[in-house]
């Protein structure tokens, strides 16, 4: 009978405390009544062995060390709710995964010296493309920030950078204003990609090709830079040319560059 009525205490208990408490538990998700149920560094709360912790160090990525719900000495892991979300004020966020999809890129000129003198500093943008890791094109980059941060020029209008394939099957077509994008040394424009006008979401071992002029074309007459930067607020991008989200930079490049997405956020 005593058995049974300490079962229900911890029923009780479980449920009670339900809404408040999502356990994490061991890779087994063992079951128990009591803490002596539990391997060593674990206790018993609602039916579930979960670790213990003095700070969130101990605990596995994407949990909390809280107190432990049910009283005691120990603190416990559980799953912290606001991990893998898009508020870069959490501390918990370091290691984070984006639960929403990525589909904005930001390219930022990094061109010095004499790349940047002239009419047209910086990088020159023919085309940018998202691929699979097989190479197939799974879309073609549209221009949807355009507040050029670089030195003046007179091609920023991003008229190719329109998320379709590139007007010329030349790559490298005569520089004007209808074939390239320059950034200015510095500048910066944002892309999504389209295939036939439908965003497409930017994935792991997914590769994005950047086609820069400069640097890959005879009549190109330096070398210029750039680099890849992620963003995780697409609508913050989109709507408000607000682009403090953009911080993943993945990595640099000049004239034609591939590179592989290794992380989102």
């Amino acid at each position: 009978m005593k058995n049974f009525n300490r079962l229900l205490g911890l029923i009780f208990v479980g449920l009670a405390s339900t809404a408040m408490f999502v356990a994490c538990a061991d890779s087994t998700e063992e079951s128990c009544l009591l803490d002596t149920d539990c391997s060593a560094e674990f206790v018993c709360e609602s039916d579930i062995c979960v670790q213990t912790c003095a700070t969130v160090a101990d605990c596995p990525v994407g949990d909390k060390c809280v107190a432990r719900p049910s009283g005691g000495s120990e603190n416990v892991c559980v799953v912290d709710p606001t991990y893998n979300n898009t508020n870069t004020n959490n501390t918990n966020n370091t290691n984070n995964v984006t639960a929403d999809p990525v589909y904005v890129a930001l390219i930022k000129d990094t061109t010095t010296g004499v790349g940047c003198d002239g009419d047209n500093p910086g990088s020159d943008l023919i085309y940018v493309s998202l691929e699979a890791d097989d190479g197939t094109v799974k879309g073609y980059g549209e221009a949807i920030y355009e507040d050029y941060l670089g030195d003046e020029n007179v091609y920023t209008l991003g008229a190719n950078l329109d998320g379709a394939a590139p007007n010329s099957t030349n790559t490298c077509p005569e520089f004007n204003e209808d074939n390239v994008t320059a950034l200015g040394c510095g500048g910066a424009v944002g892309v999504r990609f389209l295939n036939n006008g439908t965003p497409v979401p930017i994935e792991l071992d997914d590769q994005i090709r950047i086609y820069e002029f400069g640097g890959q074309c005879p009549t190109g007459t330096t070398v210029d830079a750039f680099d890849l930067v992620l963003c995780s607020d697409t609508d913050a991008v989109v709507n408000d040319t607000n682009i403090s989200s953009c911080t993943n930079t993945l990595a640099g490049g000049e004239g034609e560059t591939v590179i592989t997405i290794t992380s989102l956020f």
